[in-house]
Parts: structure tokens; sequence; C-alpha cells
């Protein structure tokens, strides 16, 4: 893959907020309202918009692509194949589609469009930014067949939703802010993706991140040729995967967990839906297996087997690993529930939750509660009277592993959620 040299803009000031893993909202853009059978669609596709009012308009704001459409090559959402590209995604089904560069020369735009005409892709935070906390900003570039042109400055700008109050027109070049990235390399690879990123220190107001090309043309590196419908004279890119994280996010394989022999099971940080759009790799026996924050595994062929899956995620060349354990059993999740002889409830729960041994008043019952990061926030002894114990826990509101260790050794682990 192509290596994006990048200009970073730092910037400073104090004010805190609550932590995500990626404060992108639908980072993937995964999540629609309505399948999009028809162009002129980025209104379905959850959390996303143009930075200006487009509704009234025919154009002038990008295409959202998904897989769920039905339509083929006839220049609606379909993917792979499109009247502008033939290319997936760079994670599961869903992208956008934006026109970044307009070419101003004879013999003119086509379609009508004016010669200052772009897109902005703008994405909304689940909360602003920590004042003076570095964070990483990535997306996933791909040039369409149909771009008449390669470009770089291709870049990501981060503010308080000001962008939007801008008075410019639908279409308008957006020159008056300074993008936190941007890459100096022309991007021209129509076949694979490209990541661009990188790290600023936030302001603390920052609760929308928008993607396009915040320069003049005469500021623009090209390379004119690389698509394959010359007559169209704009550049236009696929964007997916958007993330901003923290610089020092830790890579999560969520806990150890089991599979029944024969079916398949999720790994990952399940229960974090602001992990997506993350750039992680997962490898089962030293090969590369997957890629995403969470992914689908097979269960080993043997009973007992313990398979171990390593995920290394990489933020802004910051990489970490965590490593979880997958044992393959006979059993179906009931059947192991009955083995083990735990069951709970509520869940979710305020915090008290009540244990029930299925089988005896085990003694030396341990409870111990861990974050999604793996950090044990919680231990007991549960004491059991008919069976039943009470498990008191002082946490914050969020999605932790309970773990069961008895005095026989067995280990009992299921997701719990405080309210």
């Amino acid at each position: 893959m192509k290596k994006v040299k990048l200009i970073l803009i730092l910037v400073c000031a104090a004010q805190y907020c609550a932590a995500q893993t990626n404060f992108v909202r639908n980072p993937d853009l995964e999540q629609y309202s309505t399948c999009p059978d028809q162009l002129n669609n980025l209104v379905y596709c959850n959390h996303w918009s143009n930075i200006i009012d487009t509704t009234s308009t025919n154009y002038y704001q990008p295409e959202y692509y998904n897989a769920c459409s039905n339509k083929d090559s006839d220049g609606s959402g379909h993917i792979p194949m499109n009247t502008r590209f033939y290319q997936y995604p760079h994670s599961d089904s869903g992208m956008a589609g934006l026109v970044l560069y307009y070419d101003k020369s004879p013999p003119g735009p086509p379609l009508g469009l004016p010669f200052d005409y772009r897109d902005y892709l703008q994405g909304r935070l689940f909360a602003p930014l920590v004042a003076g906390k570095t964070y990483c900003i990535s997306f996933w570039v791909n040039a369409a067949e149909t771009s008449a042109y390669g470009q770089n400055k291709i870049g990501a700008y981060l503010d308080n939703g000001a962008i939007n109050k801008l008075p410019l027109p639908p279409g308008s070049e957006v020159t008056s802010v300074v993008p936190q990235v941007y890459t100096l390399d022309k991007i021209i690879d129509t076949a694979n993706w490209t990541k661009i990123e990188g790290n600023f220190v936030a302001n603390g107001t920052e609760t929308h991140i928008t993607i396009g090309n915040f320069f003049p043309n005469s500021a623009v590196d090209t390379i004119s040729g690389i698509g394959w419908i010359a007559i169209y004279q704009y550049s236009y890119y696929l964007i997916d995967d958007v993330s901003v994280v923290a610089i020092d996010a830790k890579a999560n394989a969520g806990a150890d967990n089991w599979v029944a022999i024969g079916n398949t099971v999720d790994i990952g940080p399940i229960a974090d839906s602001t992990a997506r759009g993350m750039d992680c790799k997962w490898y089962h026996k030293g090969s590369l297996i997957d890629s995403g924050n969470v992914i689908t595994v097979n269960a080993a062929s043997i009973i007992n087997q313990i398979d171990t899956y390593i995920v290394v995620q990489t933020v802004c060349g910051y990489v970490t690993r965590d490593t979880m354990l997958l044992k393959t059993t006979s059993l179906s999740a009931k059947e192991l529930v009955q083995a083990n002889g735990f069951s709970l409830y509520p869940n979710p729960s305020n915090g008290t939750i009540t244990i029930a041994s299925l089988r005896s008043n085990k003694q030396s019952v341990t409870a111990k509660v861990y974050d999604l990061l793996g950090r044990e926030v919680h231990r007991q002894t549960l004491n059991f009277s008919d069976k039943l114990a009470s498990l008191q826990i002082t946490a914050l509101t969020g999605v932790y592993i309970l773990e069961l260790l008895d005095n026989e050794g067995n280990v009992w682990r299921e997701r719990i959620v405080v309210e």
C-alpha cells in the first residue's frame, strides 16, 4: 500500500468530555434508513450529511453506496458494479463517493455542473473531544475508475459544526478553514484502498468531522488519466472506515470465550458499538485471517481444543496487540450454563445481581468484574444461601464481563450490563 505523507496542524486548549473508542458515529457507513437505489442519496446514511443543505437540488452532495442495493450498473447505489466504479467497500457493505476537484479549463463541465463543484462528507461525533488530548484521525480512500484526476490535499477537518454556517451556495469550494490532517501525496490507486491518517491535539469543542478538499485548485497537485472516462473533468473518490480515536487507544480482542463444535462465534469487542471502523488485523496460528474490530470464526474440529486469536491494532503508527482464547466444547449455550452451574438475573441491572447456583450451595466462589479493556473493576467472594448469592457492583454505566471461579477450578463468564 502506498505511503502517505501528512501535514499535521496541532491545536491546544482545555476542556473535559467522556471518552469513546471511536468517536465517529456510523464510521463504516453501514447503518442506513433506506437502501440507496439511486444517486444523491447520502440522506439515507445515518449520521452523515453534506455540510450545506442540498435537499432541494438533484446533485451537490456525496453519493452513498451499499451492497443492499438491488440495482445494477445504472448510476445507482449498487456495489460493486456502478457507472462510476467497480469496487467493494474497505470493510463490510457501505461507503460514500465524493467529487473533490473540478478542472476549470475548457471544454467545461458536463451535466451542467459549475466549475467550483465539490462535495464534503460530514459525520457526527458521539461527544466533544477532550481538550489537550491527542487524537488520531484516519480514513480510507480509493479513486474511482471514472476519476479523470488523481490528487493530493484530501483531508479531514474537525470543528463544532461552524463550517455548516459558511455563507456558501451548494457545491462551493470551502477554502477558509485548515484541515487538521491532509495528504501531500497524490492518490491514484483505483484498485486498492489507501489510508490517510494523522494526529492532532483537540481544543475540546470538536463535535463534527468533515472530509473533503479544503484548498483552491491552484494549491492542489493532480495527475490526469487515471480513470477510463476522460470527458468528466473531476476527481472522484470513495471513502470508508473513518475514525477519530485517542492516540493511546489499546487493542481489544474481547474476553476469552467458548464455541460449540460445528458452530461459529463473533470475537472482539462485541458489545462496544463505538469500536467500529478501527484498523484491526486478526491472526491465528501466525497467519492473517481477517480485519475489523469484530470478526466471525469457526469452532475447532476437536472438542476441548483451545485456539489463540491475536488482534493487532494500528493508531497513527502506534501498534498494540491483544489476545483471546477460544475453547471448542460439545455443549450448547444452555448446556454449558447447566454444566458450570450458574445463572444470573437481572441483566441488565442497576449493579445488584442475583447469582443462582444450579447444582448446590457452592463454596469459595470468587466473582470478578472486568471492563471491556480487561481491567478489573470489582471483586467479591459470594456466599450462597438456598443456592442464591447477591453480587453488588459499584461501576459506571456500561458493559462488563463477569467471571466466576469456584473451588473446583471451574470458570464461568457472562457479559453483564450496568444501567
